[in-house]
């Protein structure tokens, strides 16, 4: 499988709350562009092993493990953050994969 990676979430990427602190436990659903239907994202390159749906971000407010997300090539996503409460911080939509 062709995986790209993701230019929200990407490598290393840190996510904060509104006051600038770390979003630990916070969550990152990954949706098929337009939609709620969920979408596969990957923890690597070979896009062998699927991240959690949602992805629950570390104490320090990255994805854990490989801090990395990859997108399927060719597929668009949808991604929502919120916070560990189930609050919503932001949601972005038709994001693709990059080279």
């Amino acid at each position: 499988m062709t995986v790209k990676l993701s230019p929200v979430a990407g490598a290393g990427w840190q996510f904060f709350t509104d006051d600038g602190v770390p979003l630990s436990g916070g969550k990152l659903y990954t949706y098929a562009a337009g939609t709620t239907t969920p979408e596969t994202t990957y923890t690597s390159v070979s896009g062998s092993t699927p991240n959690e749906n949602p992805i629950v971000l570390n104490s320090a407010g990255r994805v854990s493990g490989s801090n990395e997300v990859w997108l399927t090539s060719g597929v668009a996503y949808k991604m929502v953050l919120q916070t560990s409460a189930s609050v919503q911080l932001w949601s972005a939509d038709d994001i693709s994969g990059i080279t």
